[in-house]
């Protein structure tokens, strides 16, 4: 029975990351799908509202008390998943989802090199760089990639990798809820980017409801399942698992937005996706814990 218990816990764990997953990569080509009427930074000033005011009172996040040490500490958390999201959807404009991902991945692949003591590791890195060149516009094959768009990815990776470092720290002070007050300060960080006049479209009951929906898609439904999976996968089989996104991405985005990549940037692709995974499957006795908090 323990053994049936403990694998049926593992089977529901893994089910919940998949659906995380495609949680998130759906509300990010529902998002893409808006910026035929908003501009990115407004579709991100919306969602990191929307989610911050779900998230907020769904995680009762205004018990949290404050000290000065701990307020910087949320701050710098903020401004670090603000920079994340509003880059990340400034890059999709004109990238596509899977491709953003993949680019995303690699700072906190270096991240997790950093922290590392085997020196294997760094290899991985240097595929991953190899799959970012893959992807860079240098052939016929991949010219409809933008420079810019790919240059946000970059942005947005970097802020990923003071993500991880920040959400330690803060998830180390307030817990569970850290993810509500993250999303507080980065919704107040990202209000001068946004237009007044566009950000009136909210009004409009469609554009509410869409907002909504990706709002759900990309923040509170991953995180409940994600924290659910937390609790009973171990942490290489979550990070193998995390890896796969872009691949995910691509295929999301190709069945809601009708995205569709060359044979050399699905290998760029795959080439990150496999460093990233090179690096969590390392060995864990060579390297310090870096634990994320979501």
């Amino acid at each position: 029975m323990m053994i049936a218990s403990s694998s049926f816990k593992l089977v529901t764990s893994v089910a919940a990351l998949l659906m995380a997953i495609v949680s998130i990569t759906a509300g990010a080509a529902l998002a893409k799908s808006m910026f035929s009427v908003l501009t990115p930074e407004d579709v991100t000033v919306l969602r990191l509202s929307v989610s911050a005011v779900i998230l907020f009172f769904l995680l009762k996040a205004w018990r949290v008390r404050f000290n000065r040490y701990s307020l910087a500490t949320v701050l710098a958390y903020g401004i670090t998943v603000a920079g994340m999201n509003l880059f990340f959807y400034m890059s999709i404009k004109t990238v596509p989802v899977g491709v953003a991902l993949a680019v995303e991945l690699i700072d906190p692949l270096c991240v997790a090199a950093f922290y590392s003591k085997n020196r294997s590791d760094y290899l991985w890195v240097l595929l991953a760089a190899t799959g970012i060149f893959m992807l860079l516009p240098k052939s016929e094959q991949v010219e409809s990639l933008d420079v810019v768009g790919l240059f946000y990815a970059l942005v947005a990776a970097f802020f990923w990798g003071a993500y991880i470092i920040m959400g330690k720290k803060a998830g180390k002070r307030f817990g569970s809820k850290t993810p509500s007050l993250g999303l507080v300060v980065a919704s107040l960080v990202v209000m001068p980017v946004g237009d007044s006049d566009s950000l009136s479209q909210i009004l409009d009951l469609n554009v509410f409801l869409l907002v909504v929906v990706i709002a759900l898609l990309s923040s509170a439904i991953p995180l409940m399942l994600e924290m659910f999976a937390l609790r009973n996968l171990p942490t290489h089989i979550y990070g193998v698992m995390a890896s796969g996104e872009p691949v995910m991405g691509a295929i999301v985005s190709f069945l809601i937005l009708g995205e569709q990549l060359s044979l050399l940037q699905c290998l760029g692709i795959s080439a990150i996706v496999v460093a990233s995974i090179g690096v969590v499957l390392s060995p864990f006795s060579s390297r310090k814990t870096v634990q994320i908090e979501l």
